[in-house]
């Protein structure tokens, strides 16, 4: 659901904001430092309740206060009039405590605010899901699982709950092989459920995936591979059971679902390697587009998509194609960028945004 009003209190500069947010697209212009990022950090934390700059709370929150609070009214129409609203909201405490509420009333897991407000966030960053490690590749793969395949969380749960305590004895080199069985006999259902829907899911998105990679490079070949992170052409259980002696000496359970990536190729070369930095920010815009169409295809809902400095080594080219397909999927957009440059009117004239300014930690629009 798309955010028509959004306040913010205590987020780093932002002391408080209040918005009143276009369903379609926003365009939030200021100098560095000012709050701009800020003001989308927001966002990822009332649907995620972390963020994605980093997971220190107390630089978080604004100085001298001991708590940030982000509540947002929801909206799933594209009138604004329409009054189908609920309202999120969270607060952060500096002693790690964190409180939720949908339409005034606790709830126990911030997943049920992710499930109606999902964030898509494509920051300066962002080129890391090309050039980083797995983990990061696995979090852009599971964001599109959560959101799509609605059993994944739960066996996505019991599976880390069991890897932890497998784990745990691994370090301890007298552990008891039998306990090890025990939990090798946890692990494997929970894996096997969770590569199948990562892999259904990855089917599924394909059609999407290759209508944007071919439309962002098209003059290169550009692929994804998803790799499983363990032999899945036999049983998990057979695969922990023959990994025993080799978990025992590495002290960690070294092949599963918790190794799973997704290998992006250039002309056959891996992309990392071969990609300018603009081109891996292109893969990136192609990769997370491709999961917001397919995601709205699929569950007949809007994503709201952060885009932190969208003209960042982009050339007009390029940002233009962005601004095309941003207007072809109808999502929600907040878009930041320093000021209103010849690429910053090019996405005025394409997406006819609602303009903000911020400036030393205010927001006017």
């Amino acid at each position: 659901m798309p955010i028509h009003k959004l306040e913010i209190t205590n987020v780093r500069n932002l002391q408080r904001a209040q918005l009143e947010c276009s369903l379609q697209s926003n365009l939030i212009i200021g100098p560095n430092g000012s709050g701009k990022t800020s003001l989308l950090e927001s966002i990822v934390i009332l649907s995620q309740g972390k963020s994605f700059r980093n997971s220190q709370k107390k630089s978080t929150i604004f100085e001298g206060n001991t708590n940030l609070t982000v509540t947002a009214l929801l909206c799933d129409q594209i009138s604004s009039q329409s009054n189908h609203e609920i309202r999120v909201g969270i607060s952060k405490f500096a002693n790690g405590k964190t409180l939720a509420k949908i339409a005034s009333e606790k709830v126990q897991r911030i997943s049920e605010i992710t499930s109606l407000l999902p964030v898509c966030v494509i920051e300066p960053n962002s080129t890391e899901i090309v050039e980083g490690s797995p983990g990061l590749r696995r979090q852009v793969l599971d964001w599109g699982v959560f959101h799509v395949e609605h059993d994944f969380v739960k066996h996505w749960r019991v599976f880390t709950a069991a890897l932890k305590q497998r784990n745990a004895l691994l370090k301890n080199k007298k552990s008891d092989l039998s306990q090890l069985r025990y939990w090798n006999e946890l692990l494997a259902p929970a894996a096997e459920q969770i590569t199948q829907l990562r892999r259904r899911y990855f089917s599924d998105l394909e059609e999407e995936l290759i209508s944007s990679l071919q439309y962002f490079f098209q003059d290169d070949s550009v692929t994804v591979e998803i790799l499983d992170g363990w032999d899945s052409t036999a049983s998990f259980l057979d695969c922990l059971n023959g990994n025993i002696e080799k978990d025992q000496r590495y002290g960690f359970t070294t092949e599963g679902p918790h190794k799973a990536d997704f290998e992006i190729r250039s002309n056959g070369y891996l992309a990392k390697d071969y990609l300018s930095r603009g081109q891996k920010k292109l893969a990136v815009y192609a990769i997370r587009l491709a999961q917001v169409a397919h995601y709205q295809k699929v569950c007949g809902k809007r994503v709201s998509l952060l885009l932190d400095d969208l003209p960042s080594e982009l050339d007009k080219s390029n940002c233009e194609k962005v601004c095309k397909e941003l207007q072809r999927l109808e999502c929600q957009v907040f878009i930041t960028s320093i000021d209103t440059s010849n690429l910053n009117n090019m996405i005025i004239d394409t997406l006819s945004p609602k303009l903000f300014h911020v400036k030393h930690g205010t927001v006017t629009a």
